[in-house]
């Protein structure tokens, strides 16, 4: 439930799957096979210690503040404003990331500096508020539990659905502590964000837009 990103099915981000893919085969070629676990290691894997709440998703947890959702709109507006408007830089990522793909028909494989391209290409396509919000000396991570937090409830036109859970199970099954906070948390958020709901639902699909992505 992260929203770095947050799951666009597109060809960029397929493409850097292959490109990590191809880099780890290549680190890998040739290196020693690992040992086999001892059974005692197998056991100790098999019960790994309970991981915190706030290690297991990047949404924030507790119900979203003014300040939040002020920090949020400051963010996402300078982010929709320099979509429209991109810099010199943002442009050049773009157009770096359209050349890696058509050199893909050559075999040729991708170098360091190409995923460092693409990486920021579908920065600036699809999250150009983690840009801005760096830019701006936020926290990432609080930045994004943030952004998380109100795009879980509030839709994506775009995509036609909701960008997160709505808030109820898809069947039914025992919650998890995570479940039950989350469940929690976005109703509380749901009824905060509705008097914000409709600019919101103007920026989201400026700056999370699949169509920005090159091809």
């Amino acid at each position: 439930m992260k929203i770095a990103v947050r799951a666009t099915q597109c060809s960029l981000q397929l493409f850097l799957a292959v490109v990590f893919c191809v880099a780890a085969a290549l680190s890998a070629y040739g290196g020693k096979q690992a040992a086999q676990p001892s059974p005692a290691a197998a056991n100790f894997a098999a019960e790994p210690p309970e991981i915190p709440l706030e290690q297991q998703t990047e949404q924030k947890l507790d119900p979203l503040t003014q300040d939040d959702v002020n920090l949020y709109l400051k963010v996402m507006r300078a982010a929709a404003l320099r979509v429209k408007n991109p810099l010199p830089a943002d442009t050049a990522a773009l157009d770096g990331a359209k050349r890696i793909f058509a050199s893909r028909a050559s075999g040729r494989i991708p170098t360091h500096e190409d995923v460092m391209t693409l990486e920021r290409a579908n920065l600036v396509a699809t999250s150009m508020d983690q840009i801005v919000a760096e830019e701006m000396k936020l926290d990432g991570r609080t930045y994004r539990g943030i952004a998380e937090a109100v795009e879980t409830v509030v839709p994506n036109s775009n995509l036609g659905v909701a960008s997160g859970n709505s808030g109820a199970p898809a069947a039914e099954h025992t919650l998890s502590p995570l479940e039950i906070r989350l469940n929690d948390v976005n109703a509380a958020n749901r009824k905060f964000l509705a008097s914000y709901q409709e600019e919101i639902q103007r920026l989201i699909p400026v700056v999370r837009n699949p169509a920005n992505l090159p091809k």
